[in-house]
């Protein structure tokens, strides 16, 4: 019995070391999956790891191909992340990719996803250090639902308030059942439509004029090109303004007389007034035209007695011959 219990005591020391051997095998198995095989180092720094560990996977465009080494935090703001990435990746990872934490499904252990970068960069070596992204933070998000959600409320209440006040008022009651006010917009509306197309007509031409103008066609052309019909058009308006200056003259000019006429009239001087207002010499005017009507009357009848007389009338005689002959003529085109 002696004999067997230390035999005893010995096998259970070998049992327990090989059990504590395969504990620590697998653990070491589960935390480095690619132990076994080659592999080179990557790392990356993050701002926050949100619970990864070593051990976790690392996956390239969603294909497991390493696992986390180590989670290191440099400082209050950095963590260093280093990878072992499989050998066989070295070809296809380059210097610009971009490494992002993730989940292993919904709410499975963390992951890093590694991305390809934008444009050509070196393959990455040994040791180096690529970019990354940082994560969504769900705290973050989930601050910011709860702040939406709380203005989303306030806004409810008041569009409720807004609702209950539009509901309640008799204006736009009154306003909403008026049938004029649909009519008088719909014609408002047509107005601006009509508006509208004109103004588009007219901006169209004058596209279109202005277009020609640009080529040098068209009368706007000729008008801005043209220094003969440009030196003839300041002649007409120097010309008109000639016209203009001399109107504004004459009419100075009937001003200043009407104003004489007026100042004579209202003294009692000058021919106008002495025509207008002086009977004794208005008499006289008179009697002249009429004694001068009398002597033409008289010279007339004395003319008529010449006629008549015996050596006179041959030369009257004359007279009216050469008269006839004339009027002959004139009408003949002819005069002998």
């Amino acid at each position: 019995m002696k004999k067997q219990r230390p035999e005893s005591i010995k096998l259970g020391v070998f049992v327990l070391t090989g059990l504590l051997l395969l504990v620590v095998t697998l653990y070491t198995i589960g935390k480095n999956k690619g132990m076994f095989s080659d592999s080179f180092e990557l790392k990356s720094h993050f701002r926050s790891v949100n619970g990864l560990v070593a051990g976790n996977n690392v996956r390239f465009v969603g294909i497991d191909v390493g696992a986390v080494e180590s989670v290191v935090l440099l400082s209050d703001t950095v963590v260093e992340v280093t990878m072992n990435i499989q050998t066989k990746m070295h070809n296809l990872i380059r210097r610009n990719a971009v490494a992002n934490l993730g989940t292993d499904g919904l709410i499975g252990n963390r992951v890093i996803n590694i991305s390809p970068g934008v444009g050509i960069a070196p393959f990455a070596e040994v040791g180096d250090l690529i970019p990354s992204k940082e994560e969504i933070n769900t705290d973050a998000m989930l601050q910011t639902l709860h702040k939406t959600n709380e203005n989303i409320a306030v806004i409810s209440d008041e569009l409720r308030v807004t609702i209950h006040n539009i509901s309640t008022s008799n204006q736009l009651a009154q306003l909403l059942n008026d049938v004029s006010l649909t009519e008088n917009l719909k014609a408002s509306l047509i107005h601006l439509h009509e508006t509208t197309q004109k103004a588009s007509g007219f901006m169209s031409e004058a596209s279109k004029t202005l277009s020609l103008a640009s080529r040098g066609n068209g009368t706007l052309a000729t008008l801005l090109t043209d220094t003969t019909m440009a030196f003839q058009l300041g002649q007409a308006v120097q010309k008109i303004k000639t016209v203009e200056d001399g109107a504004e003259r004459l009419a100075t000019d009937l001003n200043q007389l009407v104003s004489s006429l007026d100042r004579d009239l209202n003294q009692g001087n000058g021919t106008v007034n002495a025509l207008l207002k002086d009977t004794l010499m208005a008499n006289r005017l008179r009697n002249t035209l009429d004694n001068a009507e009398q002597g033409t009357a008289a010279f007339n009848q004395n003319m008529e007695a010449l006629k008549d007389n015996y050596f006179l009338r041959k030369y009257f005689k004359k007279m009216e011959e050469k008269k006839k002959r004339n009027q002959l003529g004139k009408s003949s085109g002819t005069i002998k």
